[in-house]
């Protein structure tokens, strides 16, 4: 019931949380025949979009496809849990820790298709192979391979891999970690050897040097306030003083977690160029053992063996700091979505239906992913600070030589003259099909603001032909004559 009901809540619930769209868009492409790093940017190898692109062959393209997929894997990372949960604690404490993990608000927000959610229930799979205690030479070398399809879904996903060695080295497997390290460099190799080979340049850009060009975006304060405590909110509670708590259980498998939980926190609030809501869900892992180790500490409290008040005052202080920061925030509690299922349906069919299927349009990823069309530009919030990156290294001598941009939404910004004259000379040409205002999506904003200055001032849409043949609160459609 935990795992299936807040699943199933999310799956029939009639607004959808979208964010990071592109990943359903260039599944869709890669199934039209369009190529990663040469037709779309992608900043992380694309092997859930071909995952996700063999999936649309066999079910159609719809992000619901997306979903149901995101939706079992949550499931499955959930029952895994509990079993994981109740071998370190007892059936009780499992399964408190399996509902505090499966209601966390960060997975009913990313219920569509999100990376992390991917690599957090490789984790956990792995973790339950280390739980279990077997060592011998195909545990290890699944443990290792696991680890590899981590590190090719997000760079981030090699975090793993230190938890493995640092937990197995504690236990003496020394052998384990060798076979480990191979499965781990056989699956990386196999996965990065490809793209980089076939894709060559475009790809090593991509992957590598674009994630050294973003610039750091906020503050140390800001990203453990804004993004730590907002995202993972009631998991604080007991989770803080559970982390600290890990050190001094018997049970050393709990070092596991926690060297996931530094590496992630130290990466993100003080490493990375930036820090999103989605970097939080693999230290949900971690965060929900934590609540386990707490509440393991106060109920032995309540017995009648020993009692240690010590670890119940830290459990206590650490709460009520947290609550003081905002854990219990009610607009915290953000991921039942901002977006009406039905509105989505409905511009989607419409422009499937007065669009010609050759020709691309101008619109969000996920509208032109649900309404089987290309985009004619890929990627707009990437594409400009990619061109950039591009110029400055064939030291191109133009504007963007001395262009400096104070964090990424300014770098978005001010690297639009690099890419949007293509999308407007397309437009004035004719070689869009339709242009679509989508008012509520946010990842939108920018062009949305540039199209509707764009036609108040200049009448631009409408001398070029166009004309609004769809128009609700939510969507604009322009078609051409």
């Amino acid at each position: 019931m935990i795992a299936v009901l807040p699943r199933l809540f999310r799956l029939f619930y009639p607004y959808a949380w979208f964010e990071d769209s592109a990943y359903l868009y260039h599944a869709f492409a890669f199934k039209s025949g369009l190529k990663p790093f040469i037709d779309t940017i992608c900043v992380h190898l694309p092997t859930l979009e071909y995952l996700l692109a063999g999936l649309y062959r066999l079910f159609g393209t719809s992000y619901l496809v997306a979903e149901i997929l995101s939706a079992l894997v949550m499931f499955f990372s959930t029952i895994f849990l509990f079993d994981i949960s109740r071998r370190i604690f007892d059936n009780y404490i499992g399964l408190i820790v399996t509902a505090v993990f499966s209601l966390s608000s960060l997975l009913f927000r990313y219920h569509i298709f999100e990376r992390e959610v991917f690599t957090l229930a490789i984790t956990i799979f792995i973790l339950w192979f280390l739980v279990r205690g077997k060592f011998n030479g195909l545990y290890a070398m699944a443990i290792g391979c696991l680890a590899g399809l981590s590190f090719a879904i997000k760079f981030s996903g090699i975090f793993v891999l230190p938890a493995i060695i640092g937990y197995l080295l504690i236990k003496h497997k020394y052998r384990a970690i060798f076979v480990v390290l191979s499965g781990f460099i056989l699956i990386s190799a196999i996965c990065y050897g490809y793209f980089l080979l076939k894709y060559k340049s475009p790809a090593y850009y991509q992957l590598f040097l674009f994630h050294f060009f973003k610039g750091y975006d906020v503050s140390v304060k800001t990203r453990f306030l804004n993004t730590f405590i907002r995202d993972l909110n009631y998991l604080w509670i007991l989770g803080s003083s559970g982390i600290i708590l890990s050190l001094f259980i018997p049970n050393r498998i709990l070092l596991f977690p926690v060297i996931l939980f530094v590496e992630y926190s130290i990466f993100f609030v003080f490493i990375s160029a930036t820090c999103w809501p989605h970097n939080m869900i693999d230290i949900l892992l971690p965060l929900s053992l934590a609540n386990g180790v707490s509440l393991f500490y106060l109920k032995n409290l309540l017995t009648p063996v020993k009692k240690n008040i010590f670890p119940v005052i830290l459990i206590v202080i650490a709460g009520i700091v947290f609550i003081f920061l905002g854990a219990l925030y009610p607009k915290y509690y953000q991921g039942l979505g901002y977006i009406p299922r039905n509105e989505v349906k409905k511009v989607a069919e419409f422009i499937s239906e007065n669009t010609p299927v050759n020709m691309p349009i101008h619109a969000p990823h996920y509208i032109a992913n649900e309404a089987h069309r290309l985009k004619i530009i890929d990627y707009e919030e990437l594409i400009g600070p990619y061109r950039l990156m591009i110029n400055r290294l064939s030291k191109k001598d133009d504007f963007e030589k001395n262009l400096y941009a104070n964090g990424w939404y300014d770098l978005i910004v001010k690297t639009l003259p690099l890419w949007r004259y293509e999308l407007d000379n397309a437009i004035m040409e004719k070689k869009v099909s339709c242009v679509v205002w989508d008012r509520i999506f946010p990842e939108w904003s920018l062009m949305l603001n540039i199209d509707i200055h764009l036609e108040t001032n200049f009448n631009f849409f409408s001398s070029a032909g166009f004309n609004i043949r769809y128009n609700t609160r939510y969507y604009t459609v322009w078609l051409t004559n």
